[in-house]
C-alpha cells in the first residue's frame, strides 16, 4: 500500500473537530487513478476520499474499485468506527463515473455484466456497514459516482456551480449498471427516475435537492462540517439513515397498477423521433420498472445483464467514439498560446450576430452588439430576455443571474471605445467588400494589437478578407452555426496568414462557450457547408425530378438525420442557400452546379421560414408557396416525373456526402478522420449513433459506396464521380 495524504477540510471550509484525523487505517492504491484515502478521527467518523489531490478528474478504474473495496473492508473491522463521510479529494471534485476507456474496451456481454456486478458489489459494501454513511458532494457526481452516492445513507450537496448530479449513461449507449436504475427509482419514484435516466439529464445542486436526489444543499464552505454533523447525529441516535418512503403520486405511479400509464407513455415517446435509433433508453425503462416488479436481487442482476448487452452494441461503440472526439476537441482550448477573451464587440445585429452576442453574455463575457438598425438591436435584447425568462421559469437560472447576463449585453449603433476589446467579430451580410471595410475600420479606430479579429462567414475566404488588415496574422474565422446558442460546433478557420495565437484563442473561446471547435483550412465552404452543399443540391434536384419533399425528408429522418433536407432548406433560407451554392460552384465548377430551384425560389420570394414559408408553410407545416415554383420547374422538364425509392434517396443524398468528406480530408481542409466524424455529427447532425461519417462508411462498406456512386455517375452525370481518395480506401 502507498499513502496518499489529504487535508481533513477543504480550503475555506469550517473545521470539523479538533485533531480531526488521528488514525490512517486505509490509505490504499497507487498514485493517480487508483487512490482511495480513508482516515478515522477521534470521534469515530471516517473520511473516505475518492482520489488524490493530484487528480483533475476522479473516475472509477478497476484499480480504484479494488482500493475502495479494501478501504471498506478495513472500516468494517475497525471498532472505533461510528460513521463514514464519502467525498472527493478536494474542492469541486467528487467522481465523474467509470473510466470511459473501460466501456470502449469491453467487447463481450459477459464481460460487461461482470464489470457491472463487480462495481455494484463494491458500492453495496457501504450500505452494509453498520454505521451511517454520508456522501458529501461537490463537483461532478455522475454515472458511477452518483451510483456510489445512492448506496450511501444520506447525500449532502454543495451549492457550488461545479456540482452536477445525474446518470448520463444513455448518452454513451449504455444503462447505469452499478445499481443506479434500481436505487434511483426506489428513492424518487418511477416517473422522476425515468425523466433523468432516459434522457441522461444532469442537475445542478438546487434542482437535484428539489427533486430529492440529495437530502441537504449547503454552501461549499459548510459541506464537510454539515456532513460531519449529520453523520454524528445519526450515530448518536443509533440510526443507519433516515426513514424513506414514496408519497403521493410518486407512490401511486410506482407501486400500483397505475405504473402502466407511466411505462406506456415512456414507451410511446421512445418509439418516435431520434429516440427510436437508440436501444439503451428502452432497456433503461425496463430496468427502472424492475425496481417495483422484482425483488432487489433479481432487479439488480437484470440491470447488470442489461449493461452487458448494451455495452457491446454498435450504437454504444459509436457514441463512445464521439465522446473521445469531444474530449479531444476540448483540449484544443488549453493551448498555452491562447489569449483570454473577456470583452468582445460583435458587429451585426441580425440573427447570427444577436445569437453570438447573447451566447457570449450567457457565458460571462462583457459584449457590445452594434448595428445601425435600432429595431435589430431591440430584437436581440428581446431574444436574450425570452431565453432567460424560459430558463428562470424552469428554475435553471436564478433571477439575479438572469439580470447579470442581460446587463453584460450592451447595444448601440456605434462601436464605442475599442481600447479594452479582446475580440472583434463581424456577423454582417456575406459581402467580401463590406467585411474588409469593417475590419480596416476596426484597426483605424484603435483596436488593440493583441485583439483577435474574427469573421463569422460561412463560405467566404478568410485569407482574402484579411487583405486590408495591417496585422493579417490576427484574422481568423470563427464560424458559428444557426442558432449559435444551440448548435454545438464551431469551425475555426485558419487563413494563410493566421497566427497560432489567433487560432488557439478562438479555440479557447469556443470551448469556454460550451462548443466543440474543429480547425479547418481556408477553402470554399470550409468543412460543413462544403459537405452539405451536394446533399442539399441533390435534394433540390430530386424535388424537380418529381419526388415529393415529404418522401425525401422521411427517408432522411429514417436514416437518422435530425431534419430532412427540404425542411432544412426552409430553415436556412433559399437566399442563403443560393449564395453558398454560388461560392461552391465557383470553387468546384465541375461538381457543384447549383440546381435551378434555388434561384427560382429566390425570384418568387419563397425563401423559407423567414418569409412565412418555402417548400413547407409557416412553422414547417403544410404546403408552402414554393410548391408552385417546384411544379413550374417540373412542367418545363422533358423527362417524365418520377418518385425515387428509399434506397435511391440514401445513395444520392448520403453517399456523395461521404465522398465529399474524404475529399476534404485529402485536400487538407481538416487533419484527420476524427475531425470529419466530429464536424459532421455536430455540424449537420449526421447520426451520432453511427459514430460519424467515416465509421458509417466503413460499416456500410466503402467498396459498396464506390460501386453505387460509379453507377450514379454513369446514369446521372459527373457530379457523382468518385474521388481518388475514396476509391483507394475502398480496396484497403
Amino acid at each position: 500500500m502507498s499513502s496518499s495524504s489529504t487535508k481533513s477540510d477543504r480550503p475555506g471550509s469550517e473545521p470539523t473537530t479538533a485533531k480531526r484525523q488521528t488514525g490512517d487505517i486505509a490509505s490504499t492504491g497507487n498514485a493517480g487513478a487508483t487512490t482511495v484515502d480513508c482516515r478515522i478521527g477521534e470521534d469515530g467518523i471516517a473520511e473516505l476520499r475518492l482520489g488524490g489531490p493530484e487528480e483533475s478528474v476522479v473516475t472509477f478504474t478497476a484499480e480504484r474499485l479494488d482500493a475502495l473495496e479494501s478501504a471498506i473492508a478495513k472500516l468494517r473491522s475497525d471498532r472505533r468506527l461510528r460513521g463514514v463521510i464519502v467525498t472527493g479529494p478536494g474542492p469541486r471534485m467528487f467522481c465523474a463515473g467509470a473510466d470511459v476507456k473501460l466501456i470502449q474496451d469491453i467487447t463481450e456481454p459477459a464481460a460487461g455484466e461482470r464489470a457491472a456486478t463487480r462495481g455494484r458489489e463494491v458500492f453495496a459494501g457501504l450500505r452494509a456497514l453498520p454505521v451511517p454513511v454520508v456522501a458529501a458532494i461537490e463537483g461532478p457526481c455522475l454515472g458511477g459516482g452518483f451510483e456510489l452516492a445512492l448506496f450511501c445513507d444520506l447525500r449532502i450537496a454543495s451549492s457550488d456551480r461545479s456540482t452536477q448530479i445525474g446518470l448520463p449513461e444513455v448518452k454513451l449507449g449504455i444503462v447505469p449498471g452499478f445499481g443506479g436504475t434500481y436505487n434511483l427509482s426506489r428513492l424518487v419514484g418511477l416517473p422522476a427516475a425515468l425523466d433523468l435516466v432516459l434522457t441522461g439529464r444532469m442537475l445542478r445542486g438546487k434542482p437535484a435537492w428539489k427533486r430529492g436526489l440529495v437530502d441537504h444543499l449547503v454552501p461549499p464552505e459548510k459541506l464537510l462540517a454539515t456532513a460531519h454533523r449529520e453523520c454524528l447525529a445519526l450515530a448518536d441516535k443509533g440510526k443507519k439513515g433516515p426513514e424513506r418512503r414514496l408519497r403521493g403520486m410518486a407512490w401511486w405511479l410506482s407501486k400500483t397498477p397505475l405504473r402502466r400509464l407511466v411505462v406506456r407513455a415512456a414507451t410511446k415517446k421512445l418509439a418516435t423521433g431520434q429516440a427510436k435509433f437508440y436501444p439503451a433508453p428502452k432497456t433503461a425503462l425496463s430496468c427502472c420498472t424492475n425496481a417495483f416488479t422484482m425483488p432487489a436481487e433479481q432487479a439488480l442482476a437484470a440491470e447488470a445483464r442489461a449493461l452487458g448487452a448494451m455495452i457491446v452494441t454498435p450504437e454504444s461503440k459509436g457514441l463512445t467514439h464521439l465522446f473521445f472526439l469531444t474530449e479531444r476537441s476540448k483540449r484544443l482550448g488549453k493551448s498555452e498560446d491562447a489569449g483570454a477573451v473577456d470583452r468582445a464587440l460583435v458587429v451585426g445585429g441580425g440573427v447570427m450576430g444577436a445569437g453570438i452576442a447573447g451566447l457570449l453574455a450567457n457565458k460571462g463575457r462583457d459584449v457590445r452588439l452594434c448595428d445601425l438598425d435600432l429595431d435589430a438591436l431591440a430584437r436581440a435584447k428581446a431574444r436574450l430576455q425570452k431565453d432567460l425568462d424560459k430558463r428562470t421559469r424552469r428554475r435553471r437560472l436564478e433571477r439575479h443571474e438572469a439580470r447579470a447576463i442581460q446587463d453584460r449585453l450592451a447595444i448601440g449603433t456605434d462601436w464605442g471605445h475599442l481600447g479594452r476589446t479582446d475580440l472583434w467579430l463581424e456577423a454582417v451580410v456575406e459581402d467580401m467588400g463590406v467585411k474588409q471595410q469593417l475590419m480596416a475600420a476596426a484597426i483605424a479606430r484603435g483596436l488593440p494589437r493583441d485583439a483577435v479579429i474574427a469573421t463569422n462567414t460561412s463560405s467566404l475566404s478568410v485569407t482574402e478578407m484579411a487583405d486590408n488588415v495591417v496585422q493579417r496574422d490576427r484574422v481568423v474565422g470563427i464560424h458559428f452555426f444557426n442558432p449559435p446558442e444551440k448548435m454545438p460546433l464551431v469551425e475555426i478557420i485558419r487563413g494563410e496568414h493566421t497566427s497560432e495565437r489567433a487560432v488557439a484563442t478562438a479555440c479557447k473561446l469556443a470551448v469556454g462557450l460550451g462548443k466543440f471547435p474543429v480547425i479547418t483550412t481556408d477553402a470554399p465552404g470550409f468543412l460543413v457547408n462544403r459537405c452539405l452543399s451536394p446533399y442539399l443540391n441533390e435534394a433540390a434536384r430530386l424535388l424537380v425530378e418529381g419526388t415529393s419533399p415529404e418522401a425525401i425528408d422521411a427517408a432522411m429522418l429514417d436514416f437518422g438525420m435530425p431534419m430532412g433536407p427540404c425542411r432544412l432548406l426552409d430553415e436556412v433560407g433559399f437566399d442563403v442557400a443560393t449564395k453558398v451554392s454560388e461560392v461552391m460552384h465557383n470553387g468546384f465548377p465541375d461538381r457543384m452546379q447549383p440546381c435551378e430551384l434555388f434561384a427560382a425560389m429566390v425570384k418568387a420570394g419563397a425563401l423559407g421560414q423567414k418569409t412565412g414559408g418555402g417548400i413547407y408553410g409557416a412553422a414547417g407545416k403544410g404546403q408552402g408557396p414554393g410548391r408552385r415554383v417546384i411544379e413550374s420547374l417540373r412542367s418545363q422538364r422533358t423527362a417524365p416525373g418520377r418518385e425515387a425509392s428509399r434506397s435511391e434517396l440514401v445513395q444520392r443524398l448520403i453517399y456523395p456526402l461521404v465522398d465529399e468528406a474524404y475529399r476534404c480530408l485529402d485536400s487538407g481542409i481538416v487533419a484527420s478522420e476524427d475531425d470529419l466524424d466530429l464536424g459532421l455529427v455536430m455540424g449537420i447532425g449526421f447520426p451520432p449513433f453511427t459514430g460519424g461519417i467515416t465509421r458509417f462508411a466503413k460499416r456500410e462498406g466503402r467498396a459498396a459506396v464506390v460501386a453505387a456512386l460509379d453507377e450514379l455517375s454513369r446514369t446521372l452525370g459527373p457530379r457523382f464521380a468518385v474521388s481518388d481518395g475514396l476509391r483507394r480506401r475502398a480496396v484497403e
